[in-house]
């Protein structure tokens, strides 16, 4: 068996994931052994300039050369060695919300280092390790001794990894597992649609949900289509400028809109705050997540390291499994938003009259929200807040 290198990738390269750049700066060569015959593969240890890492891995199959892209994460409910030892093929077990099954438990060896390997892997180490899959989701659970370690893994073409190191691929490099995955390089053009091409699906979305949804948008003439309900809300109960401590942080708020969304069979207004943390941090406060709901939500701002591009977010549908760096829910519902009133200075996409698509993922524990048009993606972890606390919280300042 040849431990060198089967790829074009280099020590010493910089890769581009989705605008993060990447220098691979070491590869390790992992081995695990069935039946007496010792199958390999390749793990490239890349790191960011703020010393983020992720592991990317290289394996030749029978289905050819396939490439996955692992980052670690901190789950929301742990698993300790022990717990890890008993897993079996097929038996559940729940990171993050959400109910994963194992497919893979074996042992692997490193059997050869080139560069800098990650932090305690040395030559000869052995470490256990389980995968557990559902629907989009990978993850894979690693342990040596009392130490575990959690990873959200993604299937990537050969064409977006040799685009990520501009690296020059025939057509045929293209046939990865997975197409969908070649925006992941941060090409503007594949990332998000044109503004005519983006209103065009506009239109046909809103058409296919009263083509659709229920008897009330039903093309049939046999039914008179009932009006949606709407729900209004009174008046802005925050004023800018306003400051207050919210969750153990400090925050003034910089920006508010009115924000009317469409769901299926209704209408719904709600309040929307921008507000500033101390270190100049933005975060979204929500006064009523869902029609009727009057509670509080606040969210927080992801920064995926591999976030899902627009047309992936749009063909989801309820039930569907969202999965968000590491943040997991079902979703539940599916929107059309409008934002009306802005004022403030913000950050947030909130033009009068701006139009967004998104959807509500909801984990045990966290509320997903995501939202896209044709010029951006934003996603937002939430968590409830009681309406006595919002209100205590901010005094008004001049």
């Amino acid at each position: 068996m040849s431990f060198e290198n089967p790829t074009r990738l280099r020590i010493g390269m910089h890769g581009n994931f989705n605008g993060r750049d990447y220098r691979l700066i070491g590869r390790v060569v992992l081995g695990v052994t069935d039946a007496g015959e010792t199958y390999y593969w390749n793990e490239f240890n890349l790191q960011a300039r703020d010393g983020t890492g992720a592991t990317l891995v290289h394996e030749t199959t029978e289905r050819g050369e396939e490439w996955r892209l692992f980052t670690m994460f901190d789950p929301e409910y742990p698993i300790t060695a022990a717990d890890a030892a008993t897993k079996r093929l097929g038996d559940m077990i729940n990171l993050t919300g959400v109910d994963v099954h194992v497919t893979l438990r074996d042992t692997s060896r490193v059997y050869r280092i080139e560069g800098e390997a990650p932090e305690g892997v040395e030559l000869g180490d052995q470490a256990h390790y389980f995968n557990a899959e559902a629907g989009n989701i990978m993850q894979v659970v690693s342990w040596t001794g009392d130490e575990v370690e959690c990873y959200n893994g993604v299937n990537l073409s050969a064409g977006v990894v040799m685009s990520a190191f501009n690296l020059p691929y025939s057509a045929g490099d293209r046939l990865g597992l997975s197409k969908a995955f070649s925006s992941l390089t941060g090409a503007p053009a594949e990332r998000y649609n044109s503004g005519v091409k983006f209103a065009l699906q506009a239109v046909c979305v809103l058409g296919l949900f009263f083509l659709i949804f229920g008897r009330s948008f039903s093309c049939s003439t046999s039914y008179e289509a009932s009006p949606a309900k709407k729900t209004y809300v009174g008046k802005p109960p925050l004023t800018l400028r306003a400051s207050g401590r919210l969750k153990d942080k400090n925050y003034r708020i910089t920006g508010y809109a009115l924000v009317e969304t469409s769901e299926v069979g209704s209408v719904y207004q709600r309040h929307e705050y921008q507000v500033t943390d101390d270190f100049g941090k933005t975060d979204l406060l929500l006064c009523g997540l869902r029609a009727g709901d009057t509670n509080w939500m606040l969210f927080t701002t992801l920064a995926p390291f591999l976030p899902p591009p627009a047309r992936e977010c749009a063909a989801k549908k309820l039930g569907d499994i969202a999965n968000v760096d590491g943040v997991v829910g079902t979703i539940r519902a599916l929107f059309l938003s409008q934002s009306r009133q802005p004022a403030g200075q913000t950050d947030l996409d909130w033009q009068n009259g701006n139009l967004v698509f998104g959807y509500l993922a909801q984990s045990v524990s966290q509320t997903l929200l995501v939202r896209w048009n044709n010029r951006s993606i934003t996603f937002r972890s939430g968590e409830t807040v009681s309406g006595p606390e919002v209100l205590s919280a901010f005094t008004t300042h001049p």
